[in-house]
């Protein structure tokens, strides 16, 4: 479940932009997610509240996603 080290990075990196900024509380924090990754945003939501546990400034935090459409890749030929 690779959801849980993204979240933890990106929880991380926002309590460390905040408290930078000398700001008391984050109340909600966007994530992107691409509809064509490998990531399960239920996942993400599920996972949040474990993230934030030990990061007073995101106590009270909501988790928002946000799902971003894919731009229909694709591969016609690989070469080696």
């Amino acid at each position: 479940m690779h959801e849980l080290g993204v979240l933890c990075r990106a929880v991380k990196k926002v309590s460390e932009i905040a408290e930078k900024n000398n700001i008391s509380a984050v109340k909600h924090m966007t994530l992107e997610v691409g509809e064509e990754s490998t990531f399960v945003p239920i996942f993400f939501e599920k996972l949040f509240p474990v993230a934030i546990e030990n990061l007073p400034v995101m106590k009270n935090a909501v988790l928002k996603i946000e799902t971003v459409p894919g731009k229909n890749l694709v591969i016609k030929e690989i070469g080696y």
